[in-house]
């Protein structure tokens, strides 16, 4: 070995004996304290570590694929459209989250709207769905919008015990709670008067100028026009519609206007649901409610299931399921019956008052042009 050679190989001498693998000196040299290590074998060793990496990588990707495939694993929350009123509606999402640790979006609407909104947002966004349940505080909308393939079959093990009225035979919807129509009123400041107990009670003379109900494309009041255009026929409805014209009506931007409006003497009498009467009630004890029509021989009172359902094309649909069993139990419905949003268990409606012999998808059907001609009439068009 000549001096140079000699100084090379001494000059790497300070990897030799700690082992590891081959590492590269400054002369170009790979070595482990031992002879230099081939090329060859370097390259090898890359290529197979290279290729296990890529195989642990593409096992992950697999593996978070199938769990996002149950929608357990999807990224975001749940989103809930609901028109339920929103000091209803949070505490029962509230107590999902905590029962079962999944996150839940709430998306309300206003009163002006209500229903409405939510369902024509449905409509815009069912080639691309942002929302997994749509939970309603009547059932028309939500008929509708099951025929129209926005709502996807789900048949709920809590729907079980639900009454085949309150749920579609598609199991596209279930209803677990029943809310009402009631006829609100204030006494007039002499106390001369007979209490309205009956719809056409609207029509009184006594009353021209002072009544009042919501605007029909607000909310439930368009169910319950096109509930009396079934059940009575076009022209006796007409007939009333055009009374109400001829009474003086004001139509309101909704029905806990008209239940405020009640409660403060602005007018006398108004329609409304049965929440919006008893928040009046509540808040200012100045209000009489009552079920219309109960006596013999009289139609009853709108009844509505609010409703639940699966979003076709639901993003997070497994969870979506697990929150719409929790709404429709009835634990979960007893606990809007103590809020007073609902009337009652759509499971026990016996005694709870008489109700409209109406079918619900005919109504349901009728309510556009309803809607169209009684809001017309009331407004002299």
């Amino acid at each position: 070995m000549s001096r140079a050679e000699s100084q090379r190989t001494s000059g790497c001498n300070s990897f030799r004996g700690m082992g590891g693998p081959p590492m590269k000196c400054r002369h170009g040299g790979n070595h482990t304290g031992g002879p230099p290590v081939p090329r060859e074998e370097v390259n090898w060793r890359l290529i197979w570590t290279t290729a296990l990496a890529a195989c642990l990588a593409v096992a992950l990707i697999g593996c978070h694929k199938k769990t996002n495939s149950t929608g357990d694993a999807d990224k975001g929350p749940i989103v809930l459209y609901t028109s339920v009123d929103e000091p209803y509606a949070r505490p029962l999402v509230e107590q999902f989250k905590r029962e079962t640790g999944i996150d839940v979006t709430l998306v309300t609407d206003s009163e002006a709207s209500k229903s409405v909104g939510l369902s024509e947002k449905l409509r815009a966004e069912r080639a691309h769905p942002r929302a997994d349940v749509w939970w309603s505080n009547e059932c028309f909308l939500t008929i509708n919008l099951a025929d129209e393939g926005v709502l996807a079959p789900y048949d709920s093990p809590a729907a079980a015990d639900i009454p085949a009225k309150y749920k579609d035979v598609g199991h596209r919807w279930a209803g677990p709670v029943l809310r009402v129509r009631t006829v609100v009123s204030r006494t007039p400041p002499d106390g001369n008067w007979v209490r309205p107990t009956r719809l056409r009670d609207l029509l009184r003379a006594d009353l021209k100028g002072r009544i009042a109900i919501a605007r029909p494309t607000a909310g439930t009041t368009g169910g319950h026009v096109a509930a009396l255009y079934v059940l009575w026929g076009k022209d006796r409805a007409d007939e009333f519609f055009r009374g109400l014209r001829g009474n003086g009506v004001t139509l309101l931007g909704g029905n806990s206007v008209v239940a405020e409006s009640v409660a403060r003497r602005d007018v006398w009498l108004g329609v409304c649901d049965n929440d919006d009467a008893a928040d009046a009630l509540a808040n200012t004890g100045k209000l009489d409610a009552t079920l219309p029509d109960q006596g013999e021989g009289e139609d009853g009172t709108l009844a509505m299931p609010c409703t639940v359902g699966l979003v076709t094309g639901a993003p997070h649909a497994e969870s979506a399921k697990r929150l719409i069993d929790f709404l429709l139990s009835r634990q979960a419905g007893q606990k809007l019956v103590e809020a007073k949003f609902a009337w009652c268990s759509t499971r026990d409606v016996e005694g709870k008052g008489k109700f409209m012999a109406v079918d619900y998808t005919a109504v349901a059907k009728a309510m556009p042009g309803a809607i169209r001609s009684a809001t017309a009439l009331m407004e002299g068009r």
